[in-house]
């Protein structure tokens, strides 16, 4: 393998281990919200507050993921081998290290482009983070419903930056949020029950996770006809 496979091995193995689809989602339902719920102006132009927020939950998220990736590599390579041999050229010294690096630019973010108390609230959602990735509350028996409430805070931080305004959006748009919870929930527990499954065994759950995935996916998509 070339030097140019290597580099582009290690960079779709440094996405694959920060779990980009996530943080696009987070992206995508952040964009929806603010466009349709928690906008104070009209126009299409996104604000300074929005790019903050955005890159603060990806700073934050990314870091989180990427820490987690490497406590849970012994777990993983028993559980799904190929997807963590393939992220395995990206090493813990330098992936701990980016981490740290991510953590940084979201909170720096957090801090020079969002008003207090917005800024301490990411504050406070990066240490649960940080908790949750090394501390591996994942593994606990309330594990799903921690990974679940994490999932939707960056939508809560979104609307605690834009407060008082966002209060109508919020109260509007709470219904559809508890239905998405409920189903991120389940498909969290889900999950977790799939791999202590033998793999000829988690095909049917392996399914439902897609549809689980296409669900949250239209609950984001009928945000604006809420």
């Amino acid at each position: 393998m070339g030097r140019r496979q290597k580099l582009l091995h290690r960079a779709l193995a440094f996405l694959s281990l920060v779990r980009w689809t996530h943080l696009a989602f987070l992206a995508f339902a952040q964009i929806v919200a603010y466009y349709f719920l928690f906008r104070l102006e009209d126009g299409w132009m996104p604000d300074f507050q929005l790019l903050a927020v955005l890159l603060a939950t990806g700073g934050i998220v990314g870091g989180g993921t990427l820490i987690n990736s490497f406590y849970d590599l012994e777990r993983d390579l028993v559980q799904r081998p190929w997807r963590t041999l393939f992220e395995r050229p990206v090493a813990k010294k330098y992936g701990l290290r980016i981490a740290a690096w991510l953590y940084g630019i979201g909170l720096v973010t957090a801090w020079i482009g969002l008003p207090f108390p917005a800024d301490a609230g990411f504050g406070l959602y990066a240490l649960l983070v940080w908790l949750y990735s090394h501390k591996q509350w994942g593994q606990h028996r309330l594990g799903p419903l921690m990974a679940t409430l994490l999932a939707y805070t960056p939508l809560l931080l979104l609307a605690f930056t834009y407060a008082p305004d966002s209060a109508p959006g919020f109260w509007q748009s709470l219904p559809l949020a508890l239905v998405m919870i409920a189903i991120e929930w389940r498909r969290q527990w889900e999950r977790k029950y799939m791999l202590t499954l033998p793999l000829e065994g988690r095909k049917a759950l392996q399914t439902r996770q897609w549809i689980y995935k296409v669900l949250l996916v239209l609950g984001i998509l009928t945000i604006p006809f809420i």
